[in-house]
């Protein structure tokens, strides 16, 4: 009897004390990911003029023209044909949108392609290379895109 007690107690002590052998890890399949939607990078020229961000007012004179864009600058382009370089409201954020793939403007919900007709409220303004607003304008975009005028484009059609 005491060599059976002996055998059980040295098995049970045996199998307590070793560390079981894992099996191999099988290969997990790599989660595969969404393929990414690649934008194109951003080449034109979006120019602001500064309304107050609480009570964005804009002006309530008329301009209009065919918007067109030329060597990554949008432009507003009169009857007379001249080419006035478009800057939209600051505020309220978001509420203009270039879509650089399509050459389309987003402006407050209404899609405008170049060589759309516009008319709306805004204004025209000189722009006056190293005075402090036109440093301001500087900073925001390629330099080439600014004309001797601006018009600045509102967001209330009709």
């Amino acid at each position: 009897m005491k060599k059976v007690f002996l055998i059980l107690i040295s098995l049970v002590v045996v199998g307590c004390t070793t560390t079981p052998v894992a099996s191999p890890l099988e290969p997990v399949p790599a989660i595969k990911t969404v393929p990414e939607t690649i934008l194109p990078k951003q080449k034109t020229s979006i120019f602001y003029y500064y309304v107050h961000p609480v009570r964005p007012a804009q002006s309530a004179a008329v301009v209009e023209g065919n918007f067109a864009w030329r060597e990554g600058c949008i432009y507003l382009v009169g009857k007379n044909g001249f080419y006035h370089t478009a800057m939209f409201p600051l505020y309220p954020k978001g509420i203009v949108k270039w879509d650089e793939a399509t050459k389309t403007l987003n402006l407050n919900g209404r899609v405008f392609k170049m060589r759309n007709f516009i008319s709306t409220n805004g204004q025209y303004s000189d722009y006056v290379p190293n005075s402090p607003i036109g440093i301001e304008y500087e900073k925001q975009g390629d330099k080439k895109c600014l004309t001797p005028t601006v018009a600045f484009i509102g967001t209330f059609f009709d």
